[in-house]
């Protein structure tokens, strides 16, 4: 049996087509980028190593939030409600 490489996923928003382009990629071609990128740790033990419901919206709620960090016009359209304990506003890089 093959052993797959390990991959991570790339989420961006086009504008033009109003629509987002999420895709998955070699781990090693990221490396480079990750080390100059605002990288938000997600400990699984926080989460008691479960990938459930309220993980999956947390995390695509920050998604969102990163994503509008940098293309502003995206704010209006998110409705996610942020965790008690979120901070007002991602970081910006």
């Amino acid at each position: 049996m093959t052993t797959r490489k390990p991959r991570v996923v790339l989420i961006t928003f086009d504008e033009d087509s109003q629509s987002f382009n999420i895709c998955t990629v070699p781990r090693t071609s990221a490396d480079a980028l990750m080390s100059q990128a605002l990288v938000n740790p997600w400990p699984l033990a926080d989460s008691n190593f479960r990938l459930d419901d309220e993980v999956a919206r947390s995390i695509g709620g920050l998604v969102f939030r990163l994503l509008a960090a940098s293309q502003p016009e995206l704010t209006p359209m998110i409705t996610v409600t942020k965790h008690a304990d979120a901070q007002d506003t991602p970081p910006s890089d």
